[in-house]
């Protein structure tokens, strides 16, 4: 009898533990939700058929269909409520052949960049998303160019200002992103 008391009491506490741990979870905010998946989500990998390049996205992200996107682009997404993170790679042309000191200066105002980080042949932007309306209140870019011939290969992300710091590990995937895996 003593034993079956002794179990009882085990089970119940198990399963009083397991649940205050789900309504932990269940309470979190949005953006804490966002940080625990990055962090233990692992990476998926997409090459585009069309251009050979690859990107690295959280495996709990939507992947569009490519034949939907224009050729050579690829998107992969993450919506919930009124949360909504794009991870996007395409390829824009460089007809002017602009370097990169040129494309900087372009780029950052047109997108009015608030950061830049510039490297031989990539520049990194970042700052407010803006519309034709103006500044996009809460809502923020991070985009790497690199340079390759007569295009720009580029992997944007657009996300919720109060989710940056749960992106930190998707905003470095970008700033390492190498166009090519080698």
């Amino acid at each position: 009898m003593k034993r079956f008391i002794f179990l009882a009491i085990g089970i119940y506490m198990g399963l009083m533990i397991c649940l205050s741990n789900f309504h932990r979870v269940v309470n979190l905010s949005w953006p804490q939700k966002i940080e625990r998946a990055m962090a233990l989500s692992p990476m998926a990998e997409y090459r585009n058929a069309e251009y050979g390049y690859t990107v690295r996205y959280p495996a709990f992200f939507q992947r569009d269909d490519d034949t939907l996107l224009d050729i050579g682009t690829s998107r992969f997404s993450f919506w919930r409520d009124d949360i909504e993170i794009v991870l996007t790679a395409f390829l824009e042309h460089n007809p002017d052949m602009l370097s990169t000191q040129q494309a900087v200066k372009k780029y950052a105002t047109d997108l009015h960049a608030t950061h830049q980080r510039v490297g031989d042949d990539f520049f990194i932007l970042s700052g407010a998303l803006h519309n034709d309306d103006g500044q996009i209140t809460g809502r923020r870019f991070h985009a790497k160019f690199v340079k390759h011939r007569k295009f720009w290969f580029i992997q944007s992300l657009t996300y919720p200002e109060s989710c940056e710091h749960a992106l930190l590990r998707l905003l470095q995937e970008i700033d390492t992103w190498q166009v090519w895996k080698n």
